[in-house]
């Protein structure tokens, strides 16, 4: 059960790693420094590829005509900071602590799909001391990452039911636990995120298989199998099935490939389970006090439109799940918030009260109705509602780490 902000959530504790490289937050106010970045269709410019140890910041612009992103690597291909739905003729900004010299990889993602398109930045100057952290921040930060935990176990268990079904044949089962068994990976996803050869291998849509050149594997691969394809649902608006994806579940979806997909996907759930336990797992204070609009931004960017369970239509299920993820994240924050702002405390309250009021009004039993009942004017409702809340929620990084 998600805790609501009201309620003090009690969670246990955080081992740290030491990164190279720590970051800050982002959607800070541009700065004369920041380098340049420009993300278009095809390419990702950067006005300068050295920088110097401490605070880099990141001036993103997207000329391209497809919402983009824009992501900082570390070791081992860990994100260690991004700035999400750039769309067009819009600019993001990012800042990052940069601890130590080296070369970092960062890539713009137009369309939000696939690995992006990858460059190198050199960072030369003195070894700096890592950006002190408010200390009720990382007590936060230690209390979430119980809660993290908890629902890493959860998916590691819902899955191996949900597997298991598949391997006997049992569809029906496995489908009416499609929509309940991703609840666990959504409410946690900024920080799923964070393992960027894991998380498409869990959650990756067909859009991230370059038109099937690379292999479709994950939670969606099996709800194809699960739901295939009709020709009613083919076509290149949002929330419908595209016709290459529809041709390759045609020739390559069956029985044992199903299973395969299903049997791949608890592997890869439980690698990340065996990541999330290790004793000195951590992620980065940006991940954190930006989890809850990155959260919500996931409804509103790339899944009000029914893109995401374009086949079983279970989307508000994962839309619940955010919710769930962002509100507890808040909870964790509340205090800091309510202590130099109120009002917006208030406010994100009552915000977030509307939105699952309207999420609520399509359960069905203990489940939702399917998202195809809900009409393009609901649809722009419940969006106009995210985006609220989205708003509120753009204040707290700033707020909480000032």
């Amino acid at each position: 059960m998600n805790p609501r902000i009201t309620t003090p959530i009690a969670l246990l504790s955080l081992g740290v790693a030491a990164p190279l490289l720590l970051a800050g937050c982002t959607s800070k106010e541009g700065t004369d420094d920041a380098i340049a970045v420009t993300s278009t269709n095809d390419a990702c410019d950067l006005a300068s590829s050295e920088a110097q140890t401490g605070n880099v910041n990141f001036a993103v612009t997207n000329n391209g005509s497809k919402v983009t992103e824009f992501y900082v690597y570390g070791n081992n291909n860990r994100v260690l900071g991004e700035v999400e739905n750039i769309g067009p003729g819009l600019s993001g900004n990012l800042t990052v602590d940069v601890t130590d010299p080296g070369t970092y990889t960062v890539a713009c993602k137009p369309g939000m799909v696939g690995t992006g398109i990858r460059k190198e930045i050199t960072v030369t100057g003195e070894k700096k001391a890592k950006e002190e952290v408010p200390a009720d921040v990382n007590a936060a930060k230690a209390r979430y990452l119980d809660y993290v935990r908890g629902q890493v176990n959860g998916l590691a268990a819902q899955t191996q039911i949900f597997v298991d079904h598949v391997n006997a044949g049992e569809l029906d089962q496995a489908r009416a636990m499609f929509g309940q068994v991703r609840t666990f990976y959504e409410r946690i996803e900024p920080v799923a995120e964070s393992f960027p050869d894991l998380d498409p291998a869990v959650d990756m849509r067909w859009d991230d298989t370059e038109d099937g050149q690379q292999p479709f594997t994950g939670f969606h691969r099996v709800e194809r199998g699960l739901w295939p394809p009709q020709p009613a649902e083919v076509g290149e608006a949002p929330g419908q099935i595209a016709p290459a994806d529809a041709a390759n579940a045609k020739a390559q979806d069956n029985e044992a490939a199903i299973k395969q997909a299903a049997n791949d996907l608890l592997a890869n759930v439980n690698k990340l389970k065996t990541e999330v336990d290790k004793p000195d797992f951590t992620f980065e204070t940006s991940q954190f006090v930006q989890g809850p609009q990155a959260l919500i931004d996931e409804i509103a960017a790339t899944k009000v439109g029914g893109e995401e369970d374009r086949y079983s239509h279970t989307d508000l299920w994962d839309f619940a799940a955010n919710v769930d993820g962002a509100e507890t994240l808040i909870a964790e924050m509340q205090p800091m918030i309510s202590a130099k702002d109120p009002a917006l405390m208030d406010k994100i309250t009552a915000q977030f009260a509307d939105v699952r009021t309207a999420i609520n009004q399509y359960r069905d039993g203990d489940g939702y109705v399917t998202y195809t009942q809900v009409t393009e004017a609901q649809r722009k409702e419940l969006s106009n509602k995210i985006d609220a809340l989205s708003a509120s929620l753009s204040q707290v990084p700033g707020l909480v780490l000032g």
